[in-house]
């Protein structure tokens, strides 16, 4: 897994129930407030999650990926939980058929690191926080892993 999971994703994983066997390879958190890798939209995002920590709220979401799913967490607060929204959107492992990942450099100084995992039935891109490029790397290789083994299976069936 690429490093321990922060007490943020531990909280996120509280409603989650894995299965018998499962373990998670891969957490990776995004992030929620992202508008663009323009200079502006960032500092435009940056002010939004200032103003919502403020206020007691926040937006966070985690790309978790299981040796049997991945799971896209996404969770908001606003007004120090008043309002609370929660979701949980898990796919089968093997119905993963793309993965890859971008660097965006604006001005020389500001970089914008984006992982997108593509299955059978939709697309998720996530603009990736506090990640170096080596785990982004290891992470599309893991990915790359699993899109082999499942063209694998499908071609043996």
């Amino acid at each position: 897994m690429a490093g321990e999971l922060t007490p943020k994703a531990q909280e996120a994983l509280a409603d989650v129930v894995l299965m018998q066997g499962e373990e998670i390879q891969y957490c990776i958190q995004a992030d929620g407030f992202f508008l663009g890798s323009l200079p502006i939209q960032k500092l435009i995002a940056t002010f939004q999650a200032f103003m919502a920590k403020v206020t007691g709220g926040h937006v966070r979401v985690f790309l978790v990926l299981t040796n049997m799913r991945v799971l896209l967490i996404q969770s908001q607060a606003q007004f120090c939980g008043c309002t609370k929204v929660k979701g949980i959107n898990t796919v089968a492992a093997s119905a993963v058929i793309e993965a890859g990942s971008a660097k965006d450099t604006r001005m020389c100084f500001i970089h914008t690191r984006v992982v997108h995992i593509e299955t059978k039935s939709a697309r998720y891109t996530l603009a990736v926080k506090k990640l170096k490029d080596a785990d982004i790397q290891a992470f599309v290789t893991h990915m790359s892993q699993l899109i082999i083994a499942n063209s694998q299976t499908r071609t043996a069936t």
